[in-house]
């Protein structure tokens, strides 16, 4: 018999063996040789590697031919899902057999597509699938995917949406899939109702979600199935900060009308009791007075019940023992309802934990920035006693940098309970600017500027910048050099050359000088500082009115000023480009006299304070007050003098307005000022913000009595935007107490914060 009759033979009795009965005589007949594979090869294979197909068969060279095993490499093979279908073909071969197996590959995917989208881009609708160039073609795939784009789009209310996947073949077999989409019309939301609702009322309700029936009050809203379940969360968050601990929301039903193209978003709830706050008791405390500890907490015998008391309750337990290094303090908030009644008594079990110490500080994010200009800023060191002010100061330090677009600071726990880990995570803002243009201002009109600048310098911290500017009233040149940690110290040192000329009403300035910076900062957030200033000052180009004034005839020509500087400050602000919380607090005072022409002494005191009112609202003021005089029989000089009016004093007022006036009408500057302003800042989408503002001031001195009952006022109202390129801001002051020959009011466009 040949080898493939015998191969014949032996796959027909593999498959009846089981079958039929084995008689002693066909148990004692001799067993037949067997058939040995001799080769193993793959057919069909264009793509797969043919080492791959093999690697999942158990047959090999040199084995006996098993039927059984044969099938087991089959629905092996097939089971890698690259293959439509496999086979096998068995052949004599060198008096064995060679076993083929014949495969019919699956397309592969060479190109996804979309076609008629329009409301939404293909790069955002490509991330919704999960369909890869390459991948094996699978019509499961392609359904999962049509599948999801239809609840993406349903998501953001196309509930009209219509997903065909069309299967286009190359000539060498593989596919193109193009998901063709009629998107249809986005349904918005008609309204949002509330079903079983009693103890809480539908506006009450509408404000805790984030689905919204009017956007910006104007805009209707639509529907987001993400947001709808974070929705459920909220109403029952709502209801449990109202006592009502076992409410639950029952369904959400979406109800759309397609033919207003509207949907209606119904709510049933089951509030259930509200239950209210028996006792409230406190359990392991020894390092406070118990009524200390008592003050940290939000929920009261006799309050309604609320979670999020209880939590912040939590919250100001662990802060109050933070402020004494004790951050593993435990604290296990435990409630309990007293039976038949609707009160629930809490306890607070306090475990107080040994002192904590920083074990380690993890700094990430920090690409161009040295490592060690973000840790000379963080008052914590390893091995220091880790308190809650020092980690919240390390963040206001680093954010006041300007350096980062995110600042971070979290703990993670240490190798034992006596250690804390300090992770700080920043992102990295762009710290350059080089522009080259022009802009307007209602102090300088049009103006063309240059602008190269680097705060993080080589990743040092170091603070260098170059700036031409040049209009109609005004060119300035400044080259600036600051290091905030001069010899690694935190003693601060710069300088600066300036030549700025302003052409004024009355007069032409010019100045031409060098300036030297010292700061060091000492006890909690103070610093002193230490500057002197040599310059050349000029007064020329008197206007024809300006020449008939004796005062500014006298000060015509040119001065030599040699100054030295100092001053004490205080600066808490949170944030120094737009501050929520904190103020800043100065007392400087200025000497002219050591050579030179000028001789005079100047002082100044200023203090700043914001206030954080509610839903981000801020609330900020500002009093301010200068006295400068001359000595040696030399007068202040008219440059050193004061002025008010403008986007930074008294906005109603247009720059450099008010000032004491000679007996020839012209204005002379004043050697006393006194300011104060308050502003009401309002938060709005996308960096914007609202100002309304009153200011109150005066310039007094040259003949002008001192008298704090004439002061000059301004009410308005203005608009903030935090631009790429800084703070921007535009206001309109009004003047309500307006005496003869004053303006009704003043426009004022400017960069920079007003105070």
């Amino acid at each position: 018999m040949s080898t493939a009759g015998r191969l014949r033979l032996i796959i027909v009795v593999a498959l009846l063996a089981p079958l039929a009965p084995v008689s002693p005589s066909a148990a004692q007949r001799p067993q037949q040789r067997p058939i040995i594979v001799k080769e193993i090869a793959v057919e069909g294979a264009r793509r797969v590697q043919e080492a791959v197909v093999l690697g999942r068969v158990k047959t090999t060279v040199g084995s006996p031919f098993n039927p059984t095993l044969l099938s087991e490499d089959i629905r092996s093979i097939f089971g890698l899902g690259f293959f439509d279908d496999v086979q096998v073909r068995v052949e004599d071969f060198e008096g064995g057999v060679k076993v083929t197996f014949v495969v019919n590959e699956r397309p592969f995917v060479r190109d996804v597509d979309f076609a008629g989208n329009k409301a939404v881009k293909t790069t955002e609708l490509q991330d919704k699938v999960d369909l890869k160039l390459g991948s094996v073609y699978n019509p499961v795939d392609v359904q999962r995917a049509v599948e999801k784009l239809r609840d993406f789009y349903e998501d953001e209310g196309y509930f009209e949406v219509q997903v065909t996947p069309n299967v286009e073949k190359f000539p060498d077999g593989d596919v193109r899939v193009v998901f063709s989409i009629v998107e249809g019309r986005q349904i918005k939301i008609d309204r949002i109702l509330f079903k079983g609702n009693k103890g809480l009322t539908e506006s009450e309700l509408k404000d805790a979600l984030a689905t919204r029936e009017r956007q910006y009050f104007i805009l209707r809203g639509k529907v987001q199935r993400q947001r709808l379940d974070e929705d459920v969360e909220r109403i029952i968050q709502l209801y449990n900060d109202h006592g009502y601990v076992q409410a639950r929301v029952e369904s959400t039903d979406v109800a759309v009308d397609r033919e207003k193209a509207r949907v209606t978003v119904t709510f049933t709830v089951v509030e259930g009791p509200q239950f209210k706050v028996g006792e409230v008791k406190l359990n392991g405390i020894t390092l406070f007075p118990e009524q200390e500890v008592r003050r940290q907490l939000k929920v009261k015998p006799g309050d309604v019940f609320s979670r999020s008391k209880l939590r912040e309750s939590l919250r100001g337990i662990e802060n109050l023992y933070g402020t004494i290094g004790r951050a593993s303090v435990d604290v296990v908030p435990k409630t309990e309802q007293v039976p038949g009644q609707n009160v629930i008594n809490i306890t607070f079990d306090i475990t107080e934990g040994p002192e904590v110490f920083v074990e380690r500080i993890n700094i990430s994010g920090n690409v161009r920035s040295q490592d060690k200009i973000l840790r000379r800023e963080i008052p914590l060191h390893e091995g220091d006693l880790y308190t809650l002010q020092k980690k919240d100061r390390a963040r206001q330090k680093l954010v006041n940098l300007g350096y980062f677009e995110k600042v971070e600071v979290t703990t993670q726990p240490g190798s034992d309970k006596t250690k804390i880990i300090v992770n700080v995570e920043v992102t990295e803002r762009p710290t350059g600017i080089f522009s080259l243009g022009g802009g307007f201002s209602s102090v300088d009109s049009f103006v063309g500027t240059i602008d190269l600048a680097q705060r993080n310098f080589l990743g040092r911290g170091w603070e260098v910048a170059v700036r031409l500017r040049g209009g109609g009233r005004t060119q300035q040149g400044v080259i600036s050099f600051t290091d905030p940690w001069l010899f690694d110290r935190p003693l601060s040192g710069g300088f600066d050359l300036y030549s700025n000329t302003r052409q004024y009403t009355e007069y032409r300035y010019e100045t031409l000088g060098t300036a030297l910076r010292l700061g060091h900062p000492f006890l909690e957030y103070w610093r002193w500082t230490l500057g002197y200033r040599a310059s050349r000052d000029r007064i020329s180009n008197l206007s024809d009115v300006a020449a008939l004034s004796a005062e500014l005839q006298d000060q015509k020509g040119v001065q030599v000023t040699s100054a030295v500087s100092g001053g004490v400050g205080r600066d808490s602000r949170d944030n120094v480009i737009a501050p929520t919380k904190g103020g800043q607090s100065n007392v400087s005072a200025e000497f002219a006299g050591l050579g030179g022409d000028s001789k005079y002494v100047k002082t100044g005191v200023f203090t700043t304070q914001f206030y954080p009112v509610w839903f981000g609202h801020v609330l900020g003021g500002r009093v301010e007050a200068d006295y400068g005089f001359g000595w040696a029989d030399k007068p202040l000089p008219l440059f050193e003098r004061f002025y008010l009016g403008g986007p930074n004093t008294i906005r109603s007022f247009k720059f450099h307005t008010i000032s004491p006036k000679d007996d020839a009408g012209q204005r002379i500057g004043g050697s006393t000022q006194v300011l104060g302003n308050a502003e009401y800042i309002i938060p709005l989408p996308f960096g914007f913000r609202l100002a309304g503002f009153f200011d109150v001031g005066n310039v007094y001195g040259f003949g002008t009595k001192f008298d704090l009952t004439d002061l000059k006022k301004g009410v308005g109202g203005g608009i903030r935007w935090q631009s790429p390129f800084g703070p921007i801001r535009v206001d309109y002051g009004i003047n309500p107490d307006r005496k003869a020959g004053e303006d009704f009011g003043a426009f004022n466009f400017s960069v920079g914060t007003p105070f």
